[in-house]
């Protein structure tokens, strides 16, 4: 290979390895705050006041249909224009996406504070708390009418793969908004007070974000002059199949909590987020690994190097699976004594059967394959996948109307958790197969067949573990400490690749200290 070449991919792995870790430490610092402060909000809130809280949030999350693909058309564009240093598309695409955003916002949130009164109608809402579900709604749509603008700027920061910046604005918001809900909870203050700190905290975080695309693109002015209906139509066009992607999205991850809301009392929407959350939390440190894929395939793309893209599809969602592992087996054995720590037996009694449930299908479906949906986006080549989630959707509304009112939350995880190991984990195996030109079969047992091998031990310890000592916080961290040693001493012999393994250790040899992941990465 040409030197040039190689110290090309060098630097590619140095940013992929350098943009994962700093994804983790952001989703990480996300998941601290999450695990810390849901057990005060339950707390202060009431069951009641939680479900009600999560409903909110799962009802706004259907704006994101207004976006209509722009976001990551802006992502994949700004992604290939920098790629080949065309900075006039770029100031074309932004300006495009920017005013876009900015009308559907204004619209959405004047429609929302019209009529957005009628909402608790559908819901089962205790009467004590319609007035703030009502309130509720209006500022955390204010809040999401803001992001749909700003993230245009996220989008670029990503584009061009420096997730340093917009973990360092999600990090400054996630710490705004905890502490600032912790001091009002702690005051006696309620869903209003901690609504607007929503509204305050994410308000900071675009502000940071804006701050960092200036500085990453100090010449690309928003204008509303160099925004083109052609350009709108050419970034529809690739968004359309994100857009769908985006449907179904919100359909799969919010349907569940809006039909419980619908069929029974607003508390067992709280019972059901709960682990959904957990789950979501824990599972997004993998598929921030995902969010690079994307970037890197549109780079590889513009750049010619489809080479390169049957590594990334396999060890991608291959070592996702690996770094989850030990996460997923614990919560697997550990579960429900986890949830009585950390919110009470009354709430875990509620929630663990649903954490059980999920939990297969969230590892299938979303770690092993966490990076194929980035993949074929970032290729744009993700059609059928966008298909795919739609089918999974409409099924899975269905069945949520007729699960619901008969199995309450166990029904509506058994429905989310099949669909997703048939569609986001068989069919996606498919999809990726295909376009790397792998059989079905050969793609499942490189991406799965090794770390699941090397789960089997480790469960077994665990299982030893949860019968043979006490519980309490200080046992439950030490029992995750020992499956993740077991485990990772295991995989690694077992899951990585023999010359990945071996750039492995001798880059733990020289290093001595964290700093330079890139050597290994560079090698990859």
């Amino acid at each position: 290979m040409p030197e040039s070449a190689t110290a090309l991919g060098k630097e590619r792995g140095q940013r992929f390895v350098a943009n994962v870790l700093w994804n983790w430490l952001g989703t990480g610092v996300s998941l601290f705050i999450g695990l810390a402060l849901s057990p005060y909000l339950i707390l202060k809130l009431g069951a009641d006041g939680y479900g009600v809280w999560a409903l909110t949030f799962s009802l706004v999350e259907y704006y994101w249909l207004f976006d209509l693909g722009f976001r990551s058309a802006t992502v994949k564009f700004v992604a290939h224009y920098s790629a080949i240093g065309d900075e006039e598309q770029v100031r074309s695409v932004v300006s495009t996406a920017f005013v876009y955003s900015a009308i559907a916002g204004a619209a959405i949130l004047g429609i929302v504070a019209a009529a957005g009164g009628k909402a608790d109608r559908f819901f089962q809402i205790p009467a004590s708390l319609r007035g703030d579900f009502r309130t509720l709604v209006v500022l955390i749509t204010l809040s999401w009418c803001l992001g749909l603008v700003f993230n245009i700027f996220n989008a670029c920061v990503e584009a061009v793969q420096k997730f340093e910046y917009s973990n360092k604005a999600s990090i400054v918001a996630a710490a705004v908004r905890a502490l600032g809900q912790a001091v009002l909870l702690s005051l006696g203050f309620k869903l209003i007070a901690v609504g607007t700190v929503v509204v305050v905290s994410q308000a900071i975080g675009y502000g940071a974000n804006y701050f960092y695309y200036r500085r990453l693109f100090p010449c690309v002015r928003i204008r509303p002059g160099c925004a083109r209906l052609s350009k709108a139509r050419e970034m529809a066009s690739f968004g359309l199949h994100t857009f769908v992607m985006t449907i179904s999205s919100q359909l799969l991850n919010q349907g569940a909590p809006l039909a419980i809301g619908h069929f029974l009392p607003a508390m067992f929407v709280g019972f059901y987020a709960l682990p959904v959350r957990l789950l979501q939390y824990t599972v997004e440190l993998v598929a921030r690994i995902g969010i690079v894929t994307n970037t890197n395939a549109a780079e590889l793309a513009a750049r010619g190097r489809s080479d390169e893209l049957t590594g990334l599809a396999v060890y991608a969602n291959r070592y996702a699976l690996v770094v989850f592992a030990p996460l997923a087996i614990w919560m697997g054995v550990f579960g429900r004594r986890l949830l009585e720590l950390w919110v009470g037996s009354a709430f875990a009694a509620q929630s663990a059967p649903v954490l059980a449930i999920l939990l297969g299908g969230f590892v299938v479906g979303l770690v092993g394959q966490s990076s194929s949906g980035m993949l074929l986006q970032g290729l744009g080549r993700h059609q059928r996948y966008a298909r795919g989630l739609l089918v999974e959707a409409i099924a899975g509304v269905t069945l949520l109307w007729i699960a619901v009112p008969r199995w309450g939350i166990g029904g509506a995880a058994w429905v989310v958790a099949s669909l997703m190991l048939i569609n986001r984990g068989a069919y996606s195996c498919l999809l990726v197969s295909r376009l790397i030109g792998m059989r079905f079969t050969e793609y499942v047992r490189a991406v799965y067949a090794r770390p699941v091998a090397a789960a089997f031990p480790a469960a077994v310890f665990a299982l030893w573990l949860r019968g043979s000592f006490p519980s309490g916080w200080i046992a439950l961290l030490g029992d995750a400490a020992s499956i993740a040693a077991l485990y990772y001493l295991i995989a690694l012999a077992v899951a990585l690749e023999e010359s990945h393994r071996r750039l492995f250790l001798e880059w733990i040899r020289r290093q001595g200290r964290l700093g330079q992941p890139a050597s290994l990465a560079g090698r990859l």
